[in-house]
C-alpha cells in the first residue's frame, strides 16, 4: 500500500470567516496549530495546540486528501523540536499506562449517605445532648 504524504510534526491550519452581518461585517482569518497523533493511509489523526504550543486535548480526524491538496495546510517545519518534546506526552494519549486496579469495596458505607432501616431493625436514637434547632436556643442571631 502506498505510504502517507502527511508527515508527522505540527501544522498550521487557516481558515477565513466573516464576523458580523451588513455594514459591520470583516473578513478574518483564523491560524490554529495541530500536532499529529497517528498518520494513516486515509486519515490523519491531530491534537489542537494552544498559543503557547501545548496540547488543549481536542483531537480531530482529517482525511490525507484535505492537509495534502488544500491550501489551508501548511507543514511547519521550524516546530520540529517543540514537536520533539510534545511527543511522550502524544504517545501517552495514543496508549495510555495501565490504570491502578479500583479499591475494593468494603461493607461500610459512604460518609453522608444514607440507608433506610431494615425492616425489624429498631429505629436509630438521637445522642443526647444539646438540640441544634434554633428554637431551642436562646443564644443564637435569630434572636437579636
Amino acid at each position: 500500500m502506498a505510504e502517507s504524504k502527511v508527515q508527522e510534526g505540527i501544522y498550521l491550519q487557516t481558515k477565513k470567516s466573516t464576523i458580523g452581518t451588513g455594514n459591520t461585517a470583516k473578513d478574518t482569518e483564523y491560524r490554529n496549530f495541530w500536532a499529529t497523533l497517528s498518520v494513516g493511509e486515509t486519515h490523519v489523526e491531530m491534537i489542537l495546540l494552544d498559543d503557547a504550543f501545548m496540547l488543549t486535548g481536542i483531537r480531530e480526524r482529517f482525511p490525507v486528501e484535505d492537509i495534502t491538496e488544500s491550501p489551508n495546510w501548511l507543514f511547519v517545519e521550524q516546530g520540529a523540536k517543540k514537536y520533539s518534546q510534545l511527543r511522550p506526552r502524544l504517545d501517552n494519549i495514543l496508549s495510555p499506562p495501565p490504570k491502578a486496579p479500583a479499591p475494593r469495596k468494603t461493607g461500610a458505607p459512604k460518609p453522608g449517605s444514607f440507608s433506610a432501616p431494615k425492616a425489624g431493625a429498631p429505629a436509630a436514637r438521637k445522642p443526647p445532648g444539646r438540640s441544634q434547632s434554633p428554637v431551642g436556643r436562646k443564644d443564637g442571631w435569630w434572636n437579636r
